[in-house]
């Protein structure tokens, strides 16, 4: 377990076991909602798959990842997360980005490259759909789940402290892709509210705490799903493959349906030569 999130339970400690808030019912409901409903994302200037079926119930694709790859990648997502949010916010300045390099470049050199290209895509569309959908539940943040006045976040470690606290109450009852993307969503809105803050400094220890988050509440179900690779299988389920028992019915079933039609074009090309027939 890293510091930030030793800092987290420390936090935790002295504040005692923070009651459920409002965010979190109400990010469960967003969650449930949008993996019961058919959406389409925009992701990067193409549909995911046209229209995104989040109901899909079949196993995903295995892909080889371990525990520690599915922490490193989810780090990496965050980072690029945060990083497009603050764009769609019109934060995104060239503070931002020298608190960001250091994470992004700690990210290239774990090597998740690969995975995070194909996954980013779709966790920002679906995040940005999540935003676009309950534009109150994932803006002020801070001031939605902070005891402080105005929501302030006063010290480091607070992002990791909140962010935990809320992903302990979301995943509480299960774990799903629309929570999953729920979380992104809440630590993007977090990362705007250190950027109006003035705390840009905080940003890395929020991405940390997202990492934390990953490592002790969803890195195992990832791992079970596919890892972040599993979000793509999710979203675009592969055609099932036809065996040679379905080819032998769907030719049988073709040629009846032509031996009907012909049949129906022969009788009624009888019925019409025979009044012709009796009329000469």
């Amino acid at each position: 377990m890293s510091s930030s999130t030793s800092s987290s339970s420390t936090a935790m400690h002295q504040h005692g076991s923070a009651p459920r808030s409002p965010i979190v019912a109400a990010a469960v409901a967003a969650a449930a909602a949008i993996t019961s409903s058919t959406i389409g994302s925009v992701t990067g200037g193409s549909r995911v798959g046209g229209v995104v079926g989040w109901t899909n119930k079949r196993s995903p694709i295995h892909h080889l990842t371990t525990t520690q790859d599915v922490i490193n990648q989810g780090k990496c997502l965050c980072g690029e997360y945060i990083r497009a949010r603050l764009k769609r916010s019109g934060l995104l300045n060239r503070k931002v980005l020298q608190r960001l390099r250091s994470s992004m470049e700690q990210c290239s050199a774990l090597g998740g490259g690969v995975v995070v290209r194909e996954a980013f895509p779709i966790l920002n569309g679906m995040g940005e759909e999540l935003e676009r959908m309950h534009p109150r539940l994932y803006t002020n943040v801070s001031r939605q789940i902070s005891n402080e006045p105005w929501g302030e976040l006063t010290e480091p470690d607070t992002v990791g402290y909140l962010l935990h606290v809320v992903a302990k109450d979301l995943f509480k009852s299960g774990i799903t892709w629309g929570k999953v993307i729920s979380l992104f969503a809440i630590a993007g809105g977090l990362a705007v509210d250190c950027v109006r803050q003035d705390h840009h400094d905080y940003l890395q220890q929020l991405i940390e705490g997202t990492a934390d988050v990953i490592e002790e509440d969803l890195a195992g179900w990832l791992v079970e799903h596919g890892g972040w690779l599993g979000l793509q299988d999710h979203v675009h389920p592969p055609q099932p493959e036809i065996n040679f028992s379905g080819w032998l019915s769907i030719s049988v079933l073709t040629l009846f349906v032509i031996y009907i039609v012909s049949l129906f074009l022969r009788m009624v090309g009888s019925n019409f030569v025979a009044p012709n027939r009796t009329g000469s």
